[in-house]
């Protein structure tokens, strides 16, 4: 086996945590670190999880020496701060989606991976499960003929208050950045480009943030993405793609899909199922490494221009809402 590549994570929350599950089944994964703002929150964190080095404070990952690449795993704000940090120290950068705020961000980011030639991925842990592979397998080959129209819906209900994550506007809440990035994600990935049409509806809560959107975007050759997100209501998780000659649906939770059912022409819907490696984590994690050890600097499946198209239509998006976060007013 290959010399294990040595992770750091920082932040301690609950994605944090699954993400730490999912390096725990890959032989080839060591979990070697881990950045907390507390010294109490990253001492439970080692010692759920058996990690040696702990580090207290923001920009603490940057200098252990022990660390091949990190995976950040904090609020969005927080994203272009900290992946900088790393890749000023030397790092390879795994980070959460949204990779950042704005495009303005995300250009700071991969301006700085590539003046140290270190790679960066944004974690957009969908595209990597087999059925979103082959979801990508049968659009190229043509199975369906040519994509006209994509339908996905993202919402949820979340239980918290003004405070909470989701709907505080110091923490970049709201449905977009939130779950919406999925369906932005989705399209981006059937369609390969930029959409050169939106129309976008939002309903803006109490504390300033979208709690409920629906978009449609707008394609060069007539095709549409039909999307919604929220963070205050529950909706059927699917997503449809209509060909030409035929439809792939994604029937239950598209964006870490373990099944799809294609309809291809005159035959019958066939419904095609997949096992999945521990919690679905690892996926991400096992290109991570695979690009480290090819010596590539970015993946050719979720590329930098992908983050730079996604993060772009949102900045779109936003601006249509008139959505400007408390740390954008600021610069």
């Amino acid at each position: 086996m290959a010399k294990k590549i040595r992770w750091g994570i920082v932040g301690t929350g609950g994605i944090a945590h699954k993400f730490a599950i999912g390096l725990s089944v890959l032989p080839d994964a060591e979990l070697v670190a881990i950045e907390s703002r507390t010294k109490e929150s990253a001492l439970k964190f080692a010692t759920e999880f058996n990690v040696p080095n702990r580090h207290v404070g923001v920009g603490a990952m940057a200098g252990d020496k022990d660390v091949d690449v990190v995976y950040i795993a904090t609020p969005h704000p927080n994203h272009k701060d900290e992946t900088i940090s790393c890749l000023e120290g030397g790092k390879a950068v795994l980070c959460e989606k949204p990779f950042a705020m704005n495009i303005s961000e995300v250009t700071q980011m991969i301006e700085c991976a590539k003046s140290k030639k270190l790679f960066l991925m944004e974690a957009m842990w969908m595209y990597f499960f087999p059925a979103m592979v082959k979801v990508r397998e049968l659009i190229s080959s043509g199975a369906i003929g040519e994509v006209r129209l994509l339908q996905a819906n993202f919402c949820f209900k979340c239980e918290g208050g003004p405070e909470h994550r989701c709907f505080n506007p110091a923490l970049g809440g709201g449905a977009l950045l939130d779950v919406g990035v999925y369906d932005i994600a989705l399209a981006q990935m059937v369609y390969g480009k930029e959409p050169v049409r939106i129309s976008s509806m939002t309903n803006i809560g109490q504390t300033g943030v979208d709690e409920q959107s629906s978009m449609i975007l707008g394609y060069e050759n007539e095709a549409m993405a039909v999307l919604t997100c929220g963070i205050h209501l529950s909706t059927m998780s699917e997503a449809i793609i209509y060909g030409t000659n035929g439809f792939i649906r994604i029937p239950h939770m598209f964006w870490q899909p373990d099944r799809i059912v294609v309809k291809m022409g005159q035959d019958e819907e066939k419904e095609i199922s997949f096992e999945r490696l521990g919690n679905g984590y690892s996926y991400e994690a096992m290109e991570v490494m695979r690009c480290l050890r090819e010596g590539k600097w970015e993946s050719e499946v979720v590329p930098l221009d992908t983050s730079i198209a996604m993060m772009r239509t949102m900045d779109k998006i936003r601006r249509q809402w008139e959505l400007v976060y408390p740390m954008e007013k600021k610069k």
